[in-house]
């Protein structure tokens, strides 16, 4: 896979196989936190999407 990334290169320059490793790694590591914000946002789209139901529910029971 990494050189799938980096493209087949023979003898490639230390420097830039580090500076594109530290770049994915840091890619990685954003996506973990986008992830974990999606997961979040999701969570509290579901309790609020749950507050309106037992909302609208009390609601009818009053009319």
């Amino acid at each position: 896979m990494a050189k799938a990334l980096l493209g087949y290169m023979g003898n490639a320059d230390p420097r830039v196989t580090a500076r594109l490793a530290r770049e994915n790694q840091l890619l990685r590591l954003r996506i973990d936190d986008l992830e974990a914000v999606a997961v979040r946002l999701q969570k509290e789209n579901d309790a609020l999407a749950e507050m309106v139901s037992a909302s609208a529910d009390d609601v009818l029971e009053l009319a």
